[in-house]
């Protein structure tokens, strides 16, 4: 494995600014330190984050469902 990829594991690239930013270990939820946008975390191993979508309820221009 190149370094440039091992040395961002764990990282995960912001869907709505395109920023790379590492969440938290096992975090389910992470916000962009870039444009705050908060977004749901799976884990599929133990040094991959993967982004499986927004927090609908934190979305920036978006009301909370009641």
């Amino acid at each position: 494995m190149k370094d440039s990829a091992r040395s961002r594991e764990g990282e995960v690239r912001c869907l709505n600014c395109f920023a790379r930013f590492r969440p938290a270990a096992r975090a389910e939820r992470a916000a962009c330190p870039a444009c705050h946008v908060e977004w749901r975390i799976s884990w599929p191993y133990p040094s991959t984050a993967k982004i499986r979508g927004p927090v609908w309820d934190k979305y920036p221009g978006r009301e909370a469902r009641t």
